[in-house]
């Protein structure tokens, strides 16, 4: 095991009074500090699985390529700023973004400002314009963020239930069996698991209360 890039954290919620004294674990034989914030696969997550430390890192990174790409706007044409944002700023909203599914208002709005950020270099329009930003995302075809996470999550599901890929997810998925005749029998509806722990279970597993199905408002739901 590599000491260097090995790190380990302690997942708590963020109402516990008393923090863990659990300074380092022991790994094969090896002490490996904790730490409150970790980096893996791209993603930065915190002790409190907040994603607060993963959203400023990917408005940090957008906004500082939006700002350069806002100075030569004049000088390149519609498509190529597209083109521009859509690889520097939006393929890194977009990488793993189901993860994100049931995060805060708070969080998912650092991201929607920064679409609309995008939005409104791309149209050559200020901040302090009438013009209506949803309007623009409409004539840019771009989705709004949480639809967009919705949207990737719903393609993941129907991949995983129909083509059995990923095949880690393909167990998860379970089909919803009423234990007496229903109307929403024939609807292939997914299982929602229960979960002991409001703040971490529900973050994987986002239940409304309004349709008692998930919030998705349709059979498909899963723990990323």
């Amino acid at each position: 095991m590599n000491d260097n890039k090995s790190q380990a954290i302690v997942i708590r919620s963020s109402s516990l009074r008393t923090p863990t004294s659990l300074t380092h674990v022991n790994i094969c034989g090896q002490l490996v500090d904790t730490s409150p914030v970790i980096r893996d696969q791209g993603f930065t997550i915190g002790i409190n699985l907040t994603m607060t430390s993963q959203i400023a890192n990917i408005c940090r990174y957008a906004y500082y390529h939006l700002s350069r790409i806002a100075k030569i706007r004049d000088s390149i044409s519609t498509t190529i700023c597209k083109s521009l944002i859509h690889g520097l700023v939006t393929l890194q909203i977009d990488y793993g973004i189901t993860v994100l599914f049931g995060i805060s208002d708070h969080h998912l709005h650092h991201l929607e400002m920064v679409q609309r950020s995008a939005a409104r270099i791309v149209v050559k329009i200020r901040r302090g314009d009438r013009q209506s930003v949803t309007t623009i995302l409409r004539q840019l075809h771009w989705l709004p963020v949480r639809k967009h996470i919705e949207y990737k999550l719903l393609i993941l599901v129907h991949r995983a239930l129909h083509d059995g890929t990923p095949e880690y997810l393909v167990a998860l998925l379970l089909q919803q069996a009423p234990s007496r005749s229903l109307r929403s029998a024939g609807g292939l509806l997914l299982e929602v698991p229960r979960v002991n722990i409001e703040h971490f279970g529900h973050r994987a597993f986002v239940q409304d209360p309004l349709c008692g199905t998930n919030s998705l408002g349709i059979c498909a739901t899963t723990a990323i």
